[in-house]
């Protein structure tokens, strides 16, 4: 069994297990893409552990790909531990798709440094409890005779719409925190920095201040100036 010397095997005793912040780490700290293999849905040993590497990796996906990753980078494959043959052309494969679109910062939505920046704070948002929460309660929200508390059950469509709003939030919320731990600024100048409109950030800021993550440092003519609250002092 030969596949290039290019992939970095890393085992796991289950799919399950993977980490979509490690993910989004392996990015960060350079990986030009990663590849999931797990075993075929129905034959996980631990019965549902491929499902949820799945849902979890399509969450990390669109979160990365909001961020300006190409999707291209992160694919997930089924396979049985019986087929060194198609292992071996599986990361042959993804290997020459990953050659042919470049370097990461090349043939992605922004280049680098900005795409650096964008996935350290998806990392963030990924390693969050907010996203692992709405991933881990999907199947039970979209099983029939179980739902939410309240006994609503959702479509598949329902749950999915609402995840990309989360990750929209999240990768905003996490770009402001980032960009006042670096210095104090008022929403108007946050909302210009990151591209987000005004009444937005005024929005992810406030709420950011009644959770304790920022405080006011001042005012400048009329404008509030906020900064990033270290965790010992909330």
């Amino acid at each position: 069994m030969q596949y290039p010397p290019d992939i970095r095997v890393v085992r796991l005793m289950c799919t399950g297990r993977v980490d979509p912040a490690l993910v989004a780490d392996a990015f960060v700290n350079g990986a030009d893409g990663v590849l999931v293999i797990g075993c075929y849905f129905g034959d996980c040993h631990y019965i549902t552990g491929n499902f949820m590497a799945k849902q979890k990796l399509d969450m990390a996906g669109e979160m990365l790909a909001y961020a300006g990753l190409n999707p291209i980078r992160l694919q997930f494959r089924n396979l049985s531990s019986a087929e060194g043959a198609r292992f071996a052309q599986h990361n042959t494969e993804f290997v020459g798709q990953i050659k042919e679109l470049g370097p990461l910062g090349t043939g992605d939505k922004i280049g680098m440094p900005k795409l650096k920046e964008q996935l350290e704070i998806a990392y963030k948002a990924l390693a969050g409890p907010k996203l692992r929460w709405v991933v881990g309660k999907k199947p039970v929200f979209i099983e029939k005779d179980k739902g939410n508390k309240y006994g609503e059950v959702f479509t598949e469509h329902e749950i999915n719409r609402t995840l990309s709003g989360i990750i929209i939030d999240e990768m905003a919320t996490h770009s402001i925190l980032t960009a006042l731990e670096k210095k104090p600024a008022a929403v108007k100048d946050l909302a210009k920095d990151l591209e987000i409109p005004a009444p937005e950030t005024l929005k992810y800021v406030l709420a950011l201040k009644r959770r304790g993550f920022v405080e006011m440092d001042g005012v400048e003519g009329t404008s509030p100036i906020y900064k990033f609250k270290p965790e010992e002092g909330r």
